[in-house]
């Protein structure tokens, strides 16, 4: 099954991505913000990342970079 992780800041709409592609046959987790991305990817394997640009503290565009110095190959 495929494991996405998706970042998104505002609680309603990560939980409505979330559930939308759980019920297409994906496996979600949602994080709230950047810092708990990093943790989660650090917890489990995770295929596919859809981030927010405009998160506090750290923006989409930081967490990127970051995930990309990790694991080049993870589409974003």
């Amino acid at each position: 099954m495929i494991r996405i992780l998706v970042v998104e800041d505002d609680k309603d709409l990560n939980h409505a991505v979330c559930s939308y592609l759980n019920r297409q046959g994906y496996e979600t987790i949602g994080c709230l913000s950047a810092a708990d991305a990093y943790d989660a990817m650090y917890e489990n394997s995770v295929d596919v990342i859809i981030s927010d640009i405009m998160m506090p503290d750290i923006d989409g565009f930081e967490f990127a970079e970051t995930v990309r110095e990790m694991n080049r190959e993870i589409p974003i």
